[in-house]
C-alpha cells in the first residue's frame, strides 16, 4: 500500500512515501520519454524531515541529467552538493552488472535497476523514513508513476 498524504499546511501539497525502487522507476520512465534534442532532466523534490506525515518538510530535490557522457543524478537542494554519473545504457556499467541485475531486480529494466542502485548510494538513511521509505512530492514523474499504480495500492489522506 502506497500513502499519499495531503499536508495539514500546505496548499495542495501531497507527499507519497515510496521505495527507492518506485523512484528510480518513476525518474526513468519520464527520463525515457523527453526529446533528445536538447539537455534531459527530471526533477524529484523529497523531504528529509518524515517525523510527522502529516506536515513533512525540509524539501531536498534529485535531478537526473543529461546530455554528458552518462546521465548524472544530483542530489542535495539542486545545488549539486552530490554528484553521480553512470551509464544507464545497455553495456557494462559501473556496477559490473551482465545479468546479475535480474537477480537484484526482477521486476526492473536494466536502466532502471543501475539508477536505482545509484540513488541507494547517494540518498543517506536520514532522509528516509523509518520504513526506509523517501517522501516524495506528487508532483510531475512522481504524479506520473502513482497514476499507474491501482487505486486499490493507494492510501490517500486528506487532512483539509
Amino acid at each position: 500500500m502506497t500513502k499519499i498524504v495531503y499536508q495539514k499546511h500546505g496548499n495542495g501539497e501531497r507527499y507519497a512515501a515510496l521505495t527507492i525502487a518506485q523512484v528510480a522507476k518513476a525518474m526513468w520512465r519520464a527520463f525515457k520519454k523527453l526529446p533528445t534534442d536538447h539537455t534531459q532532466q527530471v526533477l524529484v523534490d523529497f523531504a528529509e524531515d518524515t517525523t510527522d506525515e502529516d506536515d513533512v518538510h525540509s524539501h531536498h530535490g534529485l535531478i537526473l541529467q543529461d546530455p554528458f557522457d552518462s546521465p548524472i543524478i544530483i542530489t542535495g537542494g539542486y545545488g549539486g552538493c552530490d554528484f553521480v554519473a553512470h551509464q544507464l545504457v545497455d553495456t557494462e556499467d559501473e556496477f559490473g552488472y551482465g545479468t546479475d541485475w535480474k537477480d537484484d531486480y526482477p521486476d526492473m529494466t536494466r536502466n532502471e535497476a543501475v539508477l536505482c542502485k545509484a540513488l541507494e548510494g547517494m540518498l543517506w538513511d536520514e532522509r528516509k523514513d523509518e520504513n526506509g521509505l523517501l517522501w516524495c512530492e506528487v508532483k510531475g514523474c512522481i504524479e506520473a508513476y502513482l497514476e499507474t499504480l491501482p487505486e486499490s495500492e493507494l492510501e490517500v489522506i486528506n487532512n483539509h
